[in-house]
C-alpha cells in the first residue's frame, strides 16, 4: 500500500468508495490519533499532523478534504495551492511509510498539488460516466441483489432519478428492501417508492409549460418545495434551464452539436432539451429568462415576494 493519494473528479459517490477502500486498509482507525481530517479551515495543520507520531498505532491516516472546485486559469489555481508551501512539499515528496495523506476533493492536473501527488503517490480521477454505463451499473447492482426488473425500467429509474450514482443507490436500497421476498421490481414499484431528482421535475415544469398546462406547471413548483429546495435556487435552476434551451435552439439552428454546446455527456439529457426546445421559440425562451431576472432584481429590492412572483409569471404563460 502507498502512502500518498489524490482523489479527484466529478462522481463523488466512485471517489468516495475509493477513499473507503484506502480506509479499510488500515484497520481500526481512532479519529485525533491515528485518524485525522483536515479540511481549508484547518490545512495548516497538515505538516505538524504528519510529524506528530501517532501514540500507540504503527500508521497514521490524514485526509485531506478540499472540495472546491479547481480553476483552470492558472492565477486561480496557484491561490487555490497557497497551502503548500516549500517546507510541506517537501514533506510530502519524503512522507515517512508510517504516514499516509489522501487528497480528496476537485483538482485539474495542472494543480500543484497533483504534480507532486503523482511525482510520489497515486491519483485517482472519477468524471461522471455517460448514461449507457449507468443503466449497465443499475442493472448490475440489481442483479447482484437477485432482483428481476427490465432493461427499460432500470432506464425509466434512471431518468427519474438523475444520473448521481450516490442518489440512484439510496434509491435502489429502497426497492430492495421492497422486492425482498417478489425479487421483481416493476415501473409502478419505482413511481411508488423512488424521489424524483429537481433537475427531472423543473423538466416536468418545462414540458407543462411548453404544453401550457398551468396547473401541472404549479404542481411542479410545489414538488420542488417539498423537495426542501429553497425558493431563490429554484428560480435559479428554472433561468439556467431556460438558458441551455435557448442554448439548444441556436445550436440547433446552427447545425452544432448540442451535447457539446450543453456541456453535459448525457444523451437522454440532450435529447430532451431539444424536445422541449421545439415547445418554444426563440423568443418565448429570451423573454423567460428576461422575466425571471427582473424577478430577481425586483425581490431583492422588496418589490414582490420570490414565490408569488414565480406562480405568476407561471400563469402568465
Amino acid at each position: 500500500m502507498g502512502n500518498l493519494y489524490l482523489i479527484t473528479g466529478d462522481e463523488t459517490y466512485e471517489k468516495e468508495e475509493c477513499l473507503q477502500k484506502i480506509k479499510e486498509q488500515f484497520g481500526e482507525l481512532v479519529k485525533g490519533i491515528n485518524y485525522i481530517v483536515l479540511d481549508k479551515d484547518n490545512i495548516s495543520n497538515l505538516e505538524s499532523e504528519i510529524n506528530t507520531y501517532p501514540f500507540g498505532y504503527s500508521r497514521k491516516l490524514i485526509i485531506v478534504k478540499l472540495e472546491n472546485k479547481s480553476s483552470k486559469d492558472d492565477e486561480e489555481e496557484s491561490k487555490k495551492s497557497d497551502f503548500l508551501t516549500e517546507s510541506l512539499e517537501d514533506t510530502l515528496l519524503s512522507l515517512d511509510e508510517s504516514v499516509c495523506v489522501v487528497f480528496i476533493g476537485d483538482f485539474n492536473q495542472r494543480s500543484k498539488v497533483y504534480k507532486i501527488v503523482s511525482q510520489r503517490g497515486k491519483c485517482y480521477s472519477f468524471e461522471k460516466k455517460k448514461e449507457n454505463e449507468i443503466v449497465s451499473w443499475c442493472a448490475s447492482k440489481f442483479s447482484e441483489n437477485n432482483i428481476s426488473i427490465s432493461n427499460q425500467d432500470v432506464m425509466y429509474l434512471v431518468n427519474l432519478c438523475g444520473t448521481e450514482k450516490q442518489i440512484l443507490k439510496n434509491e435502489m436500497d429502497k426497492l430492495f428492501g421492497y422486492a425482498t421476498y417478489s425479487k421483481v421490481i416493476k415501473k409502478e414499484d419505482i413511481d411508488k417508492l423512488c424521489v424524483k431528482t429537481s433537475d427531472v421535475i423543473i423538466f416536468d415544469l418545462t414540458d407543462s409549460l411548453g404544453t401550457k398546462n398551468v396547473k401541472n406547471a404549479l404542481i411542479c413548483l410545489n414538488e420542488l418545495i417539498e423537495n426542501k429546495e429553497p425558493i431563490q435556487k429554484i428560480v435559479i435552476m428554472i433561468a439556467k434551464h431556460f438558458k441551455s434551451l435557448l442554448v439548444t435552439k441556436i445550436a440547433a439552428e446552427q447545425n452544432l452539436n448540442v451535447m457539446n454546446e450543453l456541456g453535459t455527456k448525457s444523451t437522454y439529457a440532450a435529447n430532451k432539451y431539444k424536445e422541449q426546445a421545439r415547445r418554444f421559440s426563440k423568443e418565448e425562451l429570451v423573454n423567460m429568462i428576461k422575466k425571471l431576472a427582473k424577478l430577481d432584481i425586483d425581490s431583492k429590492i422588496g418589490k414582490i415576494d420570490l414565490k408569488i412572483g414565480l406562480e405568476k409569471i407561471i400563469c402568465e404563460q
